[in-house]
Protein backbone atom coordinates (compact mmCIF):
# COMPACT_ATOMS: atom_id res chain seq x y z
CA UNK A 1 0.00 0.00 0.00
CA UNK A 2 1.58 2.86 -1.23
CA UNK A 3 1.68 6.06 0.91
CA UNK A 4 0.51 9.72 0.55
CA UNK A 5 1.06 12.55 1.63
CA UNK A 6 -1.35 15.33 3.03
CA UNK A 7 0.04 17.82 1.06
CA UNK A 8 -1.31 17.86 -2.83
CA UNK A 9 0.32 19.53 -5.61
CA UNK A 10 -2.53 21.36 -7.81
CA UNK A 11 -2.28 21.58 -11.31
CA UNK A 12 -3.52 24.61 -13.25
CA UNK A 13 -6.37 22.69 -14.17
CA UNK A 14 -7.27 21.93 -10.60
CA UNK A 15 -7.04 25.58 -9.68
CA UNK A 16 -9.41 26.70 -12.50
CA UNK A 17 -12.10 24.13 -11.39
CA UNK A 18 -12.08 25.28 -7.93
CA UNK A 19 -12.37 28.63 -8.38
CA UNK A 20 -15.14 28.09 -10.72
CA UNK A 21 -16.85 25.99 -8.13
CA UNK A 22 -16.74 28.95 -5.78
CA UNK A 23 -17.61 31.31 -7.93
CA UNK A 24 -20.96 29.42 -8.87
CA UNK A 25 -21.46 28.51 -5.21
CA UNK A 26 -21.08 32.31 -4.43
CA UNK A 27 -23.47 33.01 -7.00
CA UNK A 28 -26.28 30.77 -5.56
CA UNK A 29 -26.48 31.74 -2.11
CA UNK A 30 -26.06 35.17 -3.13
CA UNK A 31 -29.37 34.67 -4.94
CA UNK A 32 -30.90 32.63 -2.09
CA UNK A 33 -29.93 35.30 -0.08
CA UNK A 34 -31.34 38.14 -1.91
CA UNK A 35 -34.98 35.65 -2.50
CA UNK A 36 -35.19 35.66 1.49
CA UNK A 37 -34.72 39.36 1.66
CA UNK A 38 -36.90 40.28 -0.74
CA UNK A 39 -39.77 37.78 0.37
CA UNK A 40 -38.71 39.16 4.17
CA UNK A 41 -39.42 42.76 3.00
CA UNK A 42 -42.52 42.10 0.99
CA UNK A 43 -44.42 40.06 3.59
CA UNK A 44 -43.18 43.43 6.12
CA UNK A 45 -44.44 45.65 3.64
CA UNK A 46 -47.72 44.11 2.89
CA UNK A 47 -48.57 43.67 7.04
CA UNK A 48 -51.37 45.16 8.33
CA UNK A 49 -51.08 48.90 9.93
CA UNK A 50 -51.69 49.83 12.86
CA UNK A 51 -55.10 50.86 14.03
CA UNK A 52 -55.39 54.94 14.71
CA UNK A 53 -55.68 54.44 18.27
CA UNK A 54 -52.43 53.13 18.40
CA UNK A 55 -50.98 55.48 16.08
CA UNK A 56 -52.22 58.18 17.92
CA UNK A 57 -50.75 57.23 20.82
CA UNK A 58 -47.51 56.62 19.31
CA UNK A 59 -47.99 60.19 18.16
CA UNK A 60 -48.20 61.54 20.74
CA UNK A 61 -44.81 60.44 22.42
CA UNK A 62 -44.07 59.65 25.98
CA UNK A 63 -46.76 59.85 27.66
CA UNK A 64 -46.53 60.33 31.81
CA UNK A 65 -48.00 56.77 32.42
CA UNK A 66 -48.99 58.11 36.29
CA UNK A 67 -51.86 59.94 34.29
CA UNK A 68 -50.29 63.36 34.30
CA UNK A 69 -50.68 65.96 31.23
CA UNK A 70 -47.06 66.80 30.04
Amino acid sequence: MSRRSLSYNWTEEDRLVWVRWRRHMAVFYGCAALLIFGIIVLTKASSPTPDKATSLQTARGSADLSGRAQ
